[in-house]
């Protein structure tokens, strides 16, 4: 996994100002084993292998675990207005492993919806990775480390939900107005896949354009978990974030080309109200 090209170094405006978001769902409740069956995905594949790619350490037996809540219910309950512009209160975290890009964007995701996530960093993101690896949709992690569809049903997993999808996007066009409408309109961020599909960063907030959320942003905020390298800190005074131009931000949001399945070709979003068709 890589993070984002240094020659966006000079385009990048550390977030100085956050909007709070509004918590759409309870979250105090927690499940037990009972349901584990019921929540967990319909389509489970057997426990990928490893092959090629390197292996992620595991967690220790006995190490904290994450708890998931309840099912809720879906986060897609638009209101009937919406600003023009939106900010997740997110917490940064940067990547425990190598690997660990997607459990990491997983656990400031669910923080900012409100989530207690007991333990270090290292072992929250260690027990989604365990989690994805063990539900990614059929391919080993050779071939997809982890795939969307892996991240979204972890996601729903452990955030109570019924409705985050990875439904692929066939242009960056298509693919943006899922952001707008993500961050203005359900004020959920996003999840998506860059460098042509070599690594997963949250969307966080987003300007719109005149347009509204039926257009691409003309500026997103993001939260790389590997800006810092692997287990590192933003600096005394960031918060970890940066803020682009949409022009700029395409440069690297590009179609994947990596990976194969459904994802093959196409822009790589994992979002609130969209399907899961994985």
């Amino acid at each position: 996994m890589r993070r984002l090209p240094s020659h966006f170094a000079p385009l990048l405006a550390v977030v100085t100002a956050v909007t709070t978001v509004t918590v759409l769902v309870p979250w105090d409740a927690r499940a037990g084993s009972s349901d584990e069956a019921a929540r967990a995905p319909a389509r489970a594949a057997a426990a990928p292998t490893a092959s090629a790619a390197p292996t992620a350490t595991p967690v220790p037996p006995g190490a904290d675990r994450v708890t998931p809540p309840l099912p809720v219910g879906i986060l897609a309950n638009p209101p009937l207005v919406w600003p023009d512009q939106w900010q997740v209160d997110v917490t940064y975290h940067s990547q425990q492993n190598w690997d660990w890009c997607d459990p990491a964007d997983i656990e400031m995701w669910l923080q900012a919806d409100g989530i207690t996530l007991p333990g270090s960093d290292y072992s929250v993101q260690g027990r989604f990775w365990e989690y994805e690896t063990a539900d990614n949709d059929g391919y080993t992690i050779a071939e997809w480390n982890s795939s969307p569809y892996a991240v979204a049903v972890t996601l729903d997993r452990y955030g109570g939900w019924t409705d985050i999808g990875d439904d692929p996007q066939p242009s960056v066009d298509a693919a943006g107005i899922v952001i707008s409408n993500s961050l203005a309109v359900l004020h959920q961020p996003v999840i998506v896949m860059v460098d042509g599909g070599g690594h997963y960063v949250l969307v966080t907030g987003v300007i719109l354009s005149p347009a509204g959320p039926d257009a691409p942003p003309l500026q997103v905020t993001i939260a790389d978990p590997l800006a810092f390298g692997v287990g590192g800190s933003p600096p005394s005074g960031s918060n970890g974030l940066t803020t682009m131009s949409w022009d700029d931000f395409t440069a690297t949001y590009t179609a994947n080309t990596a990976h194969g399945g459904v994802w093959a070709g196409q822009w790589v979003v994992i979002a609130a109200g969209i399907p899961l068709v994985g």
